[in-house]
């Protein structure tokens, strides 16, 4: 355990909010992603000030490097189950968001009520179709904002136009991201927000205990050692010796 002399430290970058804040399509959906972004910020600064606070701590000629050890590790241990909770309670609101947002792009399609006949015409001639020529009809569809086209055969059971279940979930969720652009993007915002905070949880444990400069491990060998030394300097009160 090396707790002597000083290390030159800086915060991993996995911890910066600009991860976030350079997500393409950021600032279109930065309301759904703004307390992930205060999470990150928190642990970065976090971190800083531990370091910082390791630095001044060891100019105390005063105390021993095993007293500062421990003293640096108070302040990261603070920080830790606060943080804890922060990245807890960010991740739980995008997954909730997130799960949200699926759904809205899988709705199934409602058919236009004025088509009459039009919707069991189209879906007859999907049907009649070869497979790829059917995947052509409808990619152009819906890449051309074809919504006749594209409702007939998406807003119906996906066995009268011959797709398959997967299919016809697949071309939904391409209909509804080509529709709703705004919602689809909000969605890669909030799933990559979602990657930078896993990705930064198990990095912010492991920036603490750089900061602290001694393991989990070793800090609590060290503070068992200074429970017992404590314990020992308590005064106790004796019961006189009985005469034998």
């Amino acid at each position: 355990m090396a707790i002597d002399g000083e290390v030159k430290l800086t915060v991993s970058p996995t911890l910066h909010p600009q991860n976030i804040l350079s997500i393409d399509g950021y600032e279109a959906a930065k309301g759904y992603v703004a307390d992930a972004v205060t999470t990150l910020d928190a642990a970065h600064q976090s971190v800083a000030h531990v370091i910082e606070a390791r630095q001044k701590v060891n100019l105390d000629e005063s105390r021993t490097p095993r007293a500062k050890v421990l003293m640096t590790a108070q302040l990261a241990d603070k920080y830790s189950a606060k943080l804890q909770k922060q990245f807890e309670s960010s991740g739980g609101k995008l997954i909730k968001a997130i799960q949200h947002t699926e759904q809205e792009l899988s709705q199934p399609l409602q058919q236009q009520a004025g088509a009459g006949t039009v919707n069991g015409e189209i879906r007859a001639h999907a049907k009649a179709l070869s497979r790829d020529e059917r995947v052509k009809l409808l990619t152009v569809a819906i890449e051309s904002g074809d919504i006749t086209t594209a409702g007939a055969i998406l807003g119906a059971p996906p066995y009268l136009s011959g797709l398959s279940d997967i299919e016809h979930k697949h071309f939904t969720r391409q209909y509804h991201e080509a529709t709703n652009p705004e919602m689809a993007q909000r969605l890669k915002v909030m799933q990559g927000a979602l990657d930078r905070l896993k990705r930064a949880h198990p990095a912010l444990l492991q920036e603490l205990e750089k900061a602290v400069g001694a393991s989990r491990r070793d800090v609590e060998r060290l503070q068992a050692a200074t429970n017992e030394a404590e314990a020992a300097l308590v005064m106790k009160d004796f019961n006189p010796a009985s005469e034998a």
